[in-house]
């Protein structure tokens, strides 16, 4: 179940934690949230480039 939290006018969700470890994703993860044509959210990870 996600929770959605008002914050200050900021709103945060909650992902169940069994996406996020199958997904391999942490607190460092970015993630950017997309609409598509028929109106589904999609969540994409956001690749951080890390320098040499």
């Amino acid at each position: 179940m996600v929770k959605i939290v008002n914050n200050r006018g900021q709103y945060k969700i909650t992902l169940p934690k069994d996406l996020v470890e199958s997904k391999g994703w942490n607190e460092q993860t970015r993630l950017r949230i997309v609409e598509d044509q028929d109106g589904n959210i999609i969540l994409k990870e956001i690749e951080v480039k890390k320098d040499a």
